[in-house]
């Protein structure tokens, strides 16, 4: 929730006693309006004193203005106690309005003074029913019946994404966000709502799909399951990361033919004694069944029988992807194809001891 700083409560304290002083000065001069239309338009005697006029009209006077001030006092006690406090208010715009009247009937034939103290007094009470109001706010937020406020987005913001402000309007005023972390978390809260309502249209029509032979079943089974939690379940159960491997290997660049050999490129050069070692995906590739290694063998003598086919001829010869050929290649080339046997075949005989099958001859 939001709170003052020190900065700001000073401010809020000198708008306040500001207030109070213009409240002070506006009644005032609402109130000698009436004595002066109390010392004037009445038949008094010829002989009573103007003075002596005023101090008997000044306390009706006062009671006029003070009695919608002590009105909008008890509706404000009340409203903070969670009332409406209707006859409370109805009474103190009463009492405002007849003191209104009589300035404005009183000084007709002066629109100037009829104008300012007819505007004094509508100020007046204004500016006390604003304060008053905006104490209330404060005080009920304080103790939790009223909800912080929230951040001032800006028009332009409103313009621009009207659905997600007001979601970052509500989330701010609940959780106490501020502006860019309220804006953050509706974004958010807006995706995985149309992902969850788009993925919960799709639950339905498997659960329909069920039953397709008994269209009362199938709507059954459809209305009773709660597919919005399913969708929410589903979609925390996920494997993102799985998927995103998943499209990561699909999505791969086609491999591209190796350059062709140099004419000494079966003797090894001086110092490279190694041969070619292929990627640890090339070698998680190659199969552990013999039939399917036979096939690898076979793909790999056509590779490897002096003509140079690239990776496009033979994928169309023996029906499989260029990447397959492109894999059995590089296995080749590291003479992981040379023996009959496959690599699991050649390790459990060599840990029982036993001699693997020589290689084929070329």
């Amino acid at each position: 929730m939001a709170t003052l700083t020190a900065g700001g409560r000073t401010s809020g304290r000198a708008a306040e006693r500001a207030a109070w002083a213009f409240y002070a000065i506006a009644a005032l001069g609402s109130s000698i309006g009436q004595i002066w239309v109390g010392a004037v338009i009445p038949p008094w005697p010829a002989t009573m004193p103007l003075w002596l006029r005023a101090l008997l009209v000044l306390p009706f006077a006062g009671v006029i203005d003070l009695g919608g001030v002590v009105c909008s006092g008890f509706a404000d006690a009340r409203q903070r106690l969670g009332e409406n406090a209707y006859g409370w208010r109805i009474l103190s715009a009463a009492s405002v309005s007849l003191a209104v009247g009589i300035n404005v009937a009183g000084h007709r034939t002066s629109p100037y003074l009829a104008v300012v103290f007819g505007g004094l007094g509508v100020f007046a009470y204004t500016v006390w029913l604003l304060h008053t109001s905006a104490r209330r706010r404060d005080a009920l937020r304080a103790s939790g019946k009223l909800a912080a406020t929230a951040p001032a987005y800006g028009l332009w913001q409103w313009r621009r994404e009207p659905e997600i402000t007001q979601r970052a309007k509500s989330l701010a005023a609940e959780f106490g966000y501020g502006l860019h972390e309220s804006l953050t978390q509706a974004r958010a809260q807006l995706r995985t709502e149309a992902r969850r309502s788009a993925l919960a249209r799709h639950i339905d029509t498997m659960i329909r799909a069920r039953h397709a032979k008994d269209p009362v079943l199938a709507a059954i089974a459809a209305t009773t399951t709660p597919v919005d939690d399913v969708a929410a379940a589903l979609l925390s159960m996920i494997d993102t990361k799985g998927w995103a491997r998943a499209i990561a290997a699909e999505i791969q660049p086609p491999a591209t033919d190796p350059p062709d050999p140099p004419a000494n490129a079966g003797q090894p050069a001086a110092g490279a004694g190694q041969a070619h070692q292929p990627s640890t995906a090339v070698l998680r590739q190659i199969p552990t069944q013999q039939p399917d290694y036979d096939r690898w063998r076979e793909i790999w003598h056509a590779l490897n029988d002096g003509t140079g086919p690239s990776n496009q001829d033979v994928a169309g010869r023996f029906g499989v992807s260029t990447r397959t050929v492109q894999r059995i290649r590089d296995a080749g080339r590291a003479g992981l194809l040379d023996s009959p046997d496959t690599p699991v075949a050649r390790l459990t005989a060599s840990g029982n001891g036993t001699s693997p099958l020589p290689p084929a001859a070329a």
